[in-house]
């Protein structure tokens, strides 16, 4: 009998996970330290643990609110040597009463920045580095590839689906944790081992992340996707859990891929179960089997022309590049006459910016790109394609993905 977990307003079926682990196994000997040297000497009490496992580690945090903040101060105490923290946002007052990392002097500053120092206060052996910005348009495909382990604490679902796309892209086991209230999960999704995010999405589900966009698929200014409410105590534990199996991952131990723990605080109810796997899911299509390194393309200093010089030269002279968006190239008014050139990924424009005298105009775009376009001369940077970047050639039908690696030196932890 599977279990069946109410999430209002909708149901997901979930099956019991049982227990394999026996948790008095013994790997190997116990390493003694002296207490008064070793920051980790409780740690080697634990018979698998490897410090140096967890020192070369990059772990990638995708989001620094409340749960953002558990899973950092616990990676940071655990000695996870090189943690990427991405977020957009900045703090403000009601972070402080769920953030454990923030303090009131740090409103109105980064998140990502106090957060950053925060955890190196807390250990400075760890390396970190941040990244402000929107994960689901500006951080670069290449940078995730990177990762050992990608942790999201993000508060909505189209963050949730573009983590889990890119993850299965690059192949890399991800994380995700979620609160409403008392109410909380942490969820493993490891592509090609059972259930994903998407595999459990609803028709609603998709409905409701198409509302952080409007029809026209222009950004909605001041749009709050997931402000539910959190308590400290539940982001706690949230956040400890998904630590915890992140570690595990990184030493190998054995989790629960496709599997989501669920805890009601309000009736001290929890347990493991999995989720199946949606048949025809399209997450599960769109994977890279091979990418190829172009260390002479660089997002800031590559322009299109020159990118796709060293594509045809590389790959074929009838490759094309497409893009994951729309890149708007102008603006035309039926009513008016007026044409008006622009370029800019559609998800950086607001509707207003689409009006002319309170009309709406027609939008020329594409996402198709050979290199002779009016505005080839322009940087990958200004068509809107973020540093270390993975991007898709099609060649005659064929797709190779090839990386701008030359924006390696952007993925530096400090």
């Amino acid at each position: 009998m599977g279990l069946r977990w109410v999430t209002a307003p909708f149901e997901i079926y979930l099956t019991p996970v049982a227990s394999k682990i026996n948790p008095m196994t013994i790997d190997s000997p116990i390493k003694l330290t002296d207490p008064n040297q070793d920051r980790y000497n409780a740690f080697h009490l634990i018979s698998w643990w490897q410090p140096e496992v967890l020192e070369s580690a990059r772990v990638a945090v995708l989001g620094a609110g409340a749960l953002g903040n558990e899973v950092l101060k616990n990676l940071a105490l655990m000695g996870v040597g090189n943690i990427l923290i991405a977020d957009f946002d900045t703090i403000e007052k009601a972070n402080l009463s769920r953030s454990v990392l923030y303090r009131e002097k740090d409103e109105g500053r980064r998140k990502v920045d106090v957060a950053a120092e925060a955890v190196k206060d807390l250990n400075p052996n760890i390396k970190v580095q941040a990244f402000h910005g929107d994960i689901i348009h500006d951080l670069g495909l290449g940078i995730l590839r990177r990762m050992d382990v990608i942790i999201g604490c993000v508060d909505g679902r189209a963050g949730r689906l573009a983590i889990n796309r890119a993850c299965w892209k690059i192949n890399k086991p991800w994380l995700d944790g979620g609160m409403n209230g008392f109410y909380g999960e942490a969820r493993i999704f490891w592509p090609g081992r059972g259930a994903c995010y998407e595999c459990t999405l609803y028709p609603e589900d998709y409905r409701l992340i198409n509302e952080r966009a409007s029809c026209q698929g222009f950004a909605i200014q001041a749009y709050q996707e997931g402000r539910v409410p959190t308590t400290p105590t539940t982001s706690s534990i949230i956040g400890a859990i998904q630590a915890e199996q992140a570690l595990k991952i990184l030493h190998k131990r054995e989790v629960t891929p496709g599997g989501v723990f669920c805890m009601n605080g309000l009736t001290n109810e929890a347990g493991w179960y999995s989720y199946s796997e949606r048949p025809g899911c399209p997450s599960h299509i769109k994977s890279y089997d091979t990418i190829v390194d172009i260390p002479d393309a660089s997002t800031n200093r590559t322009t299109l022309r020159g990118f796709m010089e060293i594509v045809h030269n590389k790959i074929s002279s009838q490759a094309l590049l497409e893009l994951d968006f729309e890149l708007v190239t102008g603006w035309s008014c039926k009513i008016c006459g007026r044409s008006e050139s622009f370029l800019s990924p559609l998800h950086r424009l607001t509707y207003e910016q689409s009006l002319c005298d309170g009309k709406e105009r027609s939008k020329e775009w594409t996402y198709k790109l050979t290199g002779e376009e009016p505005y080839a001369d322009r940087t990958l940077a200004e068509l809107g394609i973020p540093n270390l970047e993975i991007l898709r050639i099609n060649n005659n039908g064929k797709y190779v993905y090839v990386e701008l690696t030359g924006d390696i030196d952007f993925l530096r932890f400090e």
